[in-house]
């Protein structure tokens, strides 16, 4: 039987066919290979897992943003009177830095990097330079209203396990020698040859037993002070925060176990880790090199964590960089920290990109004795930062009647500040249209150029005071304007060799020792601190009055009898 080629318009058939099962079968696989990497990405980030979110694709786009490019892509800004959006959007955490108080959303950060960053905060906001201790912040959670607890250093209830600004040389419970303050937050702890265990802000050192043979004062932090990181190259990242060890150069009999968490994502197959160090105390200024062998006897780099086998302590902190071939990416989540909102003030929130650990609330939540009543929070502000030099853009996407923005919508994260991780962040400004509206309700969209599909939201709901009767008073705290007062008239030293006394006479009088006077001498008020101290003590203003007038201040105690009747009544109320 002879052979008859076939119908030339049959064999297009089967081509059609077999490229249309082809390009199905490529298209399934490409759906479920982004299944798989989502589904990996809710699990790091502890979310449940939600259907992908259509965002207006663009090019690719290097790191130069063009940002009328930006705008052209961008849908419609989205006005909403946001009711049904105010229980997404509670604030997580109010912090308090003396009288100024911040309203924080998004997952918040380990106590040790929220501090950092409210530090941050403060400083930018009150246009000041000098670092804020940690004794001076309060972090109340907004949904137990419990505070953190902090060292209290002006009085005598200083104990060992609590977090405080200080390092000590010596003898913590004499306050010894005061080595540095205000460049990050620690907790102290005395362990001999028992051995014991210390956490703060989800680094845990492990001190086995007959590792000591004496009684050691052991230290053990965090620092957020940027003088001290190691100096990076353009590829170069911190994936985990710089971890204080003291007494530095302590060595022991046993390997103590140190762990602390990083922020790298497949941190064994796309990253090129390495542990640094910086030998000696905090005054020199050794150099930062790499954790060689005779620093440790075992080293297990895990999917969140990395552990450390020290056979001595000093300063280690973790970078990292893309392996040859690999684009490696970091896991990272925005927090935005915002003023009050207050009738015919503008409303600034500002949006920081911040490095994100996995276990961070988890371990905020054991470790009781340093921070009370944290709950679990959902993080829907997470989200993965790829070594692409793209910039980060914060949009903002909704905004509620009686609001406007001052400014433009779309902000740029430079690529190289989030990858370094110090603290990015922008600012948006927004004033109110209509003096009827008492809230504001905004929502934010962070994602980084070229990869639009995957985004991190973060919503903002804040409500302002209804405004009182015309009949009731406005004037200021009463006791706040006293502070100010007497801050103005005892901050200043007297060197003109009068009798009048400052802030140093008055803090001998409240008994201060000679090591807390110089910690107070670096801080911005000492006498607010003084004050604020004496205010805990529930001591009448009457004892204050007369210890101003023996260090010969008539002029403060007289501030402090213009307000002492309404002073009174205020407590009374």
């Amino acid at each position: 039987m002879e052979w008859t080629e076939p119908p030339l318009i049959l064999i297009y058939v089967v081509l059609f066919l077999t490229i249309a099962i082809f390009s199905a079968l490529v298209i399934w696989l490409c759906l479920k290979l982004r299944q798989h990497e989502r589904e990996i990405i809710a699990l790091q980030e502890g979310t449940t897992l939600s259907p992908p979110v259509s965002k207006a694709m663009s090019p690719e786009h290097d790191s130069a943003i063009d940002l009328n490019e930006v705008h052209m892509r961008s849908r419609p800004l989205s006005q909403t009177s946001g009711v049904s959006s105010v229980d997404s959007a509670r604030k997580r955490m109010t912090i308090q830095i003396h009288k100024e108080q911040v309203n924080v959303y998004g997952n918040c950060p380990q106590i040790g990097l929220l501090m950092m960053t409210a530090q941050n905060y403060y400083k930018s906001h009150t246009n000041t330079a000098v670092d804020v201790p940690a004794e001076a912040i309060n972090v109340v959670d907004a949904q137990t209203n419990r505070k953190t607890v902090i060292s209290r250093l002006l009085t005598n209830d200083w104990q060992e396990g609590l977090p405080t600004s200080l390092i000590f040389d010596g003898n913590a419970s004499s306050f010894g020698q005061i080595v540095k303050q205000n460049k990050g937050i620690f907790i102290h702890k005395t362990i001999g040859p028992k051995g014991g265990r210390m956490n703060i802000s989800g680094v845990t050192l492990d001190i086995p037993r007959d590792a000591l043979v004496d009684e050691t004062l052991v230290s053990l932090g965090l620092l957020w002070n940027e003088d001290f990181a190691p100096p990076l190259t353009k590829k170069q990242t911190m994936l985990s925060p710089m971890v204080l060890c003291q007494p530095s150069g302590l060595k022991f009999k046993k390997p103590v176990k140190l762990t602390f968490p990083h922020s790298a994502y497949r941190i064994t197959s796309d990253w090129v880790p390495k542990v640094m160090k910086r030998e000696g105390s905090l005054e020199n200024q050794s150099q930062w090199e790499t954790l060689t062998l005779a620093d440790y006897s075992q080293r297990d780099v895990g999917k969140h964590r990395i552990t450390l086998h020290l056979n001595h302590f000093t300063l280690y902190t973790l970078v990292g960089e893309s392996k040859q071939g690999k684009t490696a990416a970091k896991l990272v989540h925005c927090v935005a920290f915002t003023n009050q909102l207050q009738r015919g003030s503008l409303f600034k929130p500002r949006i920081y990109c911040l490095n994100s650990y996995k276990d961070e609330v988890e371990e905020v939540q054991k470790l009781q004795n340093q921070f009370e009543g944290v709950s679990k929070l959902s993080d829907t502000s997470g989200f993965i930062v790829h070594d692409t030099e793209h910039d980060i853009l914060v949009e903002l996407v909704k905004l509620c009647d009686g609001w406007q923005l001052n400014g433009e919508r779309t902000e740029v994260l430079p690529f190289e500040n989030v990858w370094h991780g110090f603290q990015p962040h922008c600012t948006f400004v927004m004033r109110q249209k209509k003096t009827t509206v008492y809230e504001m309700i905004c929502e934010f969209h962070v994602h980084q150029a070229g990869d639009d599909n995957r985004f991190a939201k973060l919503k903002i709901a804040e409500a302002m005071p209804m405004p009182s009767s015309p009949l009731t008073p406005t004037e200021e705290d009463p006791l706040e304007d006293l502070i100010r007062e007497l801050i103005i008239l005892l901050d200043p030293l007297n060197t003109s060799g009068s009798e009048a006394g400052d802030w140093r006479n008055l803090a001998e009088k409240l008994d201060v020792n000679v090591s807390r006077i110089r910690w107070l001498e670096i801080q911005s008020s000492p006498t607010r601190l003084l004050l604020e101290t004496w205010l805990e003590s529930k001591k009448p203003l009457s004892e204050l009055r007369d210890i101003l007038l023996t260090i010969n201040r008539p002029d403060a105690a007289g501030e402090v009898d213009k307000r002492a009747a309404i002073l009174e009544t205020h407590a009374e109320s």
